[in-house]
C-alpha cells in the first residue's frame, strides 16, 4: 500500500514537473499548430502576404536565386524585380525548395520553428533579469494570444521579431561574460531580424535599459552601441539606398514604406475606433487587455516600475512605426506582432504578483479560450478563396502555358494572391480598364496572351467581346 501510495505520489510530482516546464508548452503549441501546415496560404489572417513572400521565394527558385534581387509576378511584361524587406525569409523556403522541390508551406514551417525558439529565448531572458514564474506566465500569455495564429503562417513580422529576441539573449550574455562570440552573435541575429522587417528593430529598444545600469562596464557598452551602430548602417544601407534603387530600375510602389510623420499621425487620428482596436483587441483580446491594464495598476501600486518600463520602452519604440505608417498599420491586422511580447510581458508580471494559483489559473484560462477562440478560423481556407486551389490546374486545362502572360481583373492591384495561385505573371488591372478596347489592344501589343476574369470577387457582370475558352461560377478565361 506505502509503495503504491509512493509511486502515485512520484507519478503526480512529475505529471506537475512537465507542466511547469516551459519546453512542454512550447511543443505542445508548436503541434497544435502543425494542423493543417501544408495549407494553402488562403486562410483569412494574411492571404496577400503570404502569397507575396511565397511568389518572391518561388521566384528565387524558378528565374534568378540572387538575394539582391527580389523579383514578383505582378509586374506585367518586366523582369518583376522589387523592393521589400531584405529577404532573408524568402531565401530560406528557396534553400528548402532547392533540397525538396517549391512547396508553400515551407514558409509556414520555418516561422513555426522560428517562434518556437523566440518564446523560448523569451522565458529565458524574463528568467534571468526578473524571475521564473513572471517569464511562465508571459510566455504561456504570448503562445495563446496573437501569437498563436500569425507564428504559423508565412510572415515575416514573427519570423523578424523572434530572431531580435534571441538577439537579446546574447546581448545579456555579453552584458554579464563579456565574450566576443556573444556580441557576434547579438549583430549577427539582430541584423537578420531588423532586415526581416525593420520595425523588428522596436524589440531591440529594450537595451536602453541595461546601458543606462551604472554596473555594468562602460567597454561593454561601447561595444555594444558599435555593433548596433553596425546593425542600423545595414538595414539604412537596404531600405533606404538599395529599396528605392531596386524601386527605379523595376516594379515601383509594391512596398509600403510609410509616409511622412504628419500624414501618419493625421491618419492615425482620423480613424481613431480601428487604430484603438489594433491595440485593446486584436493583440490580447478583452480579457487580456483588461488584465493587461490590471498588471499595470498593480506596478504602479507596489511601486514596481521596472516592469512597467520594460514593457513601455519597446512599445513607444514601436508607435514610431505606427505614425510612420499610418493607415498601414490599421489596415493590416498583424502589425501587433511586434509589440505582443512587451504586452505579454507585463501581464506575466501582473500574474506572478497573484498568490492565489487556483484565481492565476482561471484568468489563464479565461484569456487562453478568447484569444484561441478567436483565432482557430486561421486553420481553414477562406471561403471565397476555396477556388483558387485548383486555378493553376484550370488554367492548364485551357492551355494557358506556363509562360503565357495572363492580365487579371483584380482592382487591388498590389494584391498577388490570385496571380500566385495561378503560378503566371502579368497584370492586375481593374473591370474599366479591360473593357476598353484600346487598354485590350495595349495589352496585346505588350504580349499578353489571356485575360482571366475573378467571377465571384471582382467580375460577374464582366462580359468581354474575346472568345471564351473557360466558363464556370468562379473563373472565366479569354484569350487575348
Amino acid at each position: 500500500m506505502f509503495k503504491q501510495k509512493a509511486m502515485l505520489l512520484l507519478s503526480r510530482q512529475s505529471v506537475i514537473a512537465i507542466l511547469k516546464d516551459i519546453r512542454f508548452w512550447i511543443i505542445l503549441f508548436f503541434a497544435l499548430r502543425l494542423y493543417g501546415i501544408t495549407n494553402a496560404p488562403l486562410e483569412p489572417a494574411s492571404t496577400w502576404r503570404q502569397c507575396d513572400v511565397l511568389m518572391i521565394a518561388r521566384n528565387f527558385y524558378e528565374i534568378d536565386s540572387n538575394i539582391l534581387y527580389p523579383r514578383v509576378d505582378l509586374a506585367g511584361n518586366s523582369e518583376g524585380i522589387v523592393g521589400v524587406e531584405f529577404p532573408i525569409y524568402n531565401y530560406l523556403i528557396y534553400l528548402l525548395s532547392i533540397l525538396f522541390g517549391f512547396e508553400d508551406w515551407y514558409g509556414r514551417i520555418i516561422n513555426l520553428v522560428a517562434t518556437s525558439f523566440g518564446a523560448f529565448f523569451f522565458y529565458k531572458l524574463i528568467s534571468r533579469n526578473f524571475n521564473e514564474e513572471h517569464a511562465f506566465y508571459s510566455t504561456i500569455l504570448l503562445l495563446v494570444t496573437g501569437w498563436f495564429s500569425f507564428a504559423r503562417v508565412t510572415l515575416p513580422d514573427t519570423f523578424a521579431a523572434s530572431i531580435c529576441i534571441v538577439s537579446l539573449h546574447f546581448a545579456f550574455n555579453y552584458f554579464e561574460k563579456g565574450k566576443l562570440k556573444d556580441i557576434a552573435l547579438f549583430t549577427l541575429m539582430a541584423s537578420v531580424g531588423c532586415l526581416s522587417k525593420i520595425s523588428a528593430a522596436s524589440i531591440l529598444t529594450v537595451l536602453l535599459i541595461p546601458m543606462l545600469n551604472v554596473k555594468i562596464d562602460f567597454s561593454k557598452k561601447i561595444a555594444l552601441s558599435l555593433s548596433t551602430g553596425f546593425i542600423l548602417s545595414l538595414v539604412c544601407l537596404w531600405y533606404f539606398y538599395w529599396v528605392p534603387h531596386l524601386n527605379s530600375i523595376g516594379y515601383t510602389g509594391h512596398f509600403f514604406m510609410g509616409m511622412p510623420f504628419s500624414d501618419g499621425i493625421r491618419d492615425i487620428l482620423n480613424n481613431p475606433a480601428i487604430s484603438l482596436k489594433r491595440f485593446y483587441d486584436d493583440p490580447l483580446k478583452y480579457s487580456g487587455f483588461a488584465f493587461f491594464l490590471f498588471s499595470i495598476y498593480i506596478a504602479f501600486k507596489n511601486r514596481n516600475l521596472i516592469p512597467f518600463f520594460t514593457f513601455l520602452i519597446p512599445f513607444l519604440g514601436f508607435v514610431v512605426f505606427i505614425l510612420k505608417s499610418g493607415w498601414g498599420y490599421y489596415v493590416n491586422g498583424y502589425y501587433f506582432v511586434m509589440f505582443l511580447p512587451a504586452m505579454t510581458f507585463m501581464c506575466g508580471y501582473g500574474m506572478s504578483i497573484i498568490k492565489n494559483k487556483k484565481l492565476q489559473l482561471a484568468i489563464l484560462v479565461i484569456i487562453g479560450i478568447e484569444n484561441i477562440a478567436n483565432q482557430v478560423h486561421v486553420f481553414q481556407i477562406r471561403d471565397s478563396y476555396v477556388a483558387y486551389i485548383d486555378l493553376e490546374n484550370i488554367l492548364l486545362q485551357a492551355n494557358v502555358g506556363k509562360n503565357d502572360l495572363i492580365a487579371i481583373n483584380n482592382p487591388e492591384g498590389h494584391n498577388p494572391t490570385p496571380m500566385f495561385m495561378a503560378h503566371r505573371r502579368g497584370w492586375n488591372l481593374p473591370n474599366d480598364y479591360l473593357s476598353k478596347e484600346e487598354n485590350r489592344a495595349y495589352l496585346k501589343e505588350s504580349n499578353c496572351k489571356y485575360i482571366l476574369v475573378l467571377k465571384k470577387q471582382y467580375g460577374e457582370d464582366v462580359d468581354l467581346p474575346l472568345q471564351e475558352l473557360y466558363d464556370s461560377d468562379d473563373f472565366k478565361i479569354y484569350k487575348l
